[in-house]
Order: C-alpha cells, then sequence, then structure tokens
C-alpha cells in the first residue's frame, strides 16, 4: 500500500484529511442556505406581536426559490390577523434582498384555524413573485 511507504506523520495527515473531507462532504458542515433563510424568516416573523407561530418551507433549487410561510396569529377576526400580518410581512421580506427571484405565498390564521388572512388583505394584487412582493411590503411607507 502506498501510504505504507510514507512516513508515520504524513500517512496520518493524510488519513485525518480524507475524514475531514468525508464528514464534511456528508452535509454536517452547518445548514443549508434554504434552511437558514427559513430560520432567520422565522425569527423575523416571531418577533413580531400579534404572531405565535410561523412554519415556513423554503426550496431552493435549479428551478428557483419557492417560499412559503403559515403564520398563526393571536386574533380572532381578519382585522387583527391582518394588522400581524402587515407587520410581519416586511420583516419576512427584509430577509430575502439576497435573491433575485423566487415565488413566495403568505397567510395567517387565527389559532383555532377558523379565520385566515393572505397578503390580498392589506391590499396586494400582484402575482406571487418574490420581487413583486418586496416591493410592494418594502416600499410603503
Amino acid at each position: 500500500m502506498i501510504l505504507s511507504k510514507l512516513p508515520r506523520r504524513v500517512a496520518s495527515a493524510f488519513i485525518i484529511g480524507l475524514l475531514i473531507l468525508g464528514i464534511t462532504a456528508c452535509g454536517l458542515g452547518g445548514p443549508s442556505k434554504a434552511e437558514r433563510l427559513g430560520k432567520d424568516m422565522h425569527d423575523a416573523a416571531m418577533s413580531v406581536p400579534g404572531v405565535t407561530d410561523a412554519r415556513l418551507h423554503v426550496n431552493m433549487n435549479t428551478s428557483g426559490n419557492f417560499i412559503t410561510a403559515s403564520l398563526t396569529g393571536t386574533g380572532t377576526d381578519q382585522s387583527e390577523l391582518s394588522q400581524a400580518l402587515g407587520k410581519a410581512l416586511p420583516a419576512m421580506l427584509e430577509k430575502t434582498k439576497d435573491l433575485d427571484n423566487g415565488s413566495f405565498s403568505v397567510s395567517i390564521f387565527s389559532p383555532d384555524d377558523s379565520v385566515s388572512v393572505g397578503s390580498d388583505a392589506l391590499g396586494y394584487t400582484g402575482t406571487s413573485s418574490l420581487v413583486d412582493f418586496r416591493e410592494y411590503f418594502l416600499n410603503q411607507p
């Protein structure tokens, strides 16, 4: 074997290097970009009064970026939920500024799921384009 012909220290360093390379190749190098974005958007939503839960699904692949957010609010009517969503959206969308494209969908639900509100309740009539969402919600006074 080739390793037996090398000095012991060189062979040991080579083996350790291979182990480190194998561990990082197996995905133990930390969360993916999609996981980090999902966590950042979750944390942003959870920092908003009136939001008690945020479930995000972020899928980033060669076809594009797809983000779905389902929030739970403390409110039990559309007005209260709309207010919470209106505060959560800018905070969440701020975290997506590094993305050039993608689709985005969001809804907020009452604690018992009997009432829900989407971005249309806030006057948004655009597409599911992440860029359009950002332009609308991050440029409002």
